[in-house]
């Protein structure tokens, strides 16, 4: 049985379609009892509880084989992670997967890199089988500029003339099911991204085509933006932790494609920036 944390979030919703696909057996852990019915709907195992509980972290191990370790940005995310490593190599896992951030190579001394590359150091050392997942800015981000590109046509993001060799977060699900359910992966890191980087005034030009009608590039002030994150998150420190991973990427100093590891895995290239706006169409399109 595969234990996934982190699966009502994005990337973890898209590895949980992914592993029923496989017909894989799973069980989850989460917070919130309303959204219990969801999975266990989909035959999926349900544990009730915290990432910081140790009992319901080792009620959620029992009779576990693999992990697939995918947790929200915080303060605390590290010693979250350090404490389900631990109490999975308690409990006889036999894989732990980290999805961890292609930045821990670039930015490694900015706060969510720096969690993230201590928590792989710690899972490597652990004495655990492991594979480490790192992707880098996520196409669904881009989800978040809806409102604007349907309502006067603006694609508006903080990233100056930054670049990004954006990464599907459905590739990263593919590749965390793959590495979950297929041998040969033990003990392996995989740098996934893009195939180019792209500017975002290429991807508002890939917008326009797709769309069929102008889209222009605004940069937004961090402070503006900033502003926003305050009104949808109630934690100063990850709100910090973004707008800092945001500006250094904004500064375009990343010089990084990891494309091969997706063409290498799942046998086929990366989904490009173009095939997502195609695929999520309707976010975009004016009503």
């Amino acid at each position: 049985m595969i234990l996934v944390f982190g699966a009502t979030g994005k990337t973890g919703s898209e590895i949980i379609k992914q592993l029923l696909a496989r017909s894989a057996s799973i069980r989850v852990l989460i917070r919130d009892a309303d959204k219990a019915a969801y999975f266990k709907e989909k035959g999926i195992d349900v544990v009730i509880g915290d990432a910081n509980d140790i009992a319901a972290v080792t009620l959620a191990l029992t009779g576990i084989t693999k992990v697939y370790l995918v947790l929200a940005n915080s303060q605390h995310q590290l010693e979250q992670e350090k404490l389900i490593t631990d109490c999975a190599k308690k409990s006889g896992v036999k894989l732990l997967v980290k999805q961890s951030s292609l930045e821990t190579m670039i930015y490694p001394n900015n706060p969510i890199p720096k969690a993230h590359l201590e928590s792989e150091q710690y899972i490597k050392s652990s004495g655990l089988n492991w594979v480490i997942i790192r992707p880098t800015f996520f196409n669904q981000m881009l989800l978040m500029c809806a409102y604007n590109i349907k309502a006067n046509d603006t694609l508006i993001f903080p990233m100056a003339n930054g670049c990004v060799a954006a990464t599907d977060v459905r590739d990263v699900a593919e590749i965390a099911a793959t590495v979950l359910t297929e041998p040969g992966h033990n003990n392996k890191t995989y740098d996934i991204s893009g195939t180019e980087f792209l500017s975002f005034n290429t991807i508002a030009a890939i917008f326009s085509k797709v769309l069929n009608r102008q889209i222009t590039y605004v940069s937004q002030s961090l402070s503006e933006y900033r502003k926003m994150l305050e009104t949808r998150l109630n934690d100063e420190w990850r709100i910090n932790a973004v707008c800092e991973e945001l500006n250094s990427l904004s500064t375009c100093s990343v010089n990084y494609v990891a494309r091969d590891n997706i063409q290498i895995i799942l046998g086929r290239p990366p989904r490009s920036v173009e095939q997502f706006v195609e695929d999520y169409k309707e976010a975009f399109v004016k009503e």
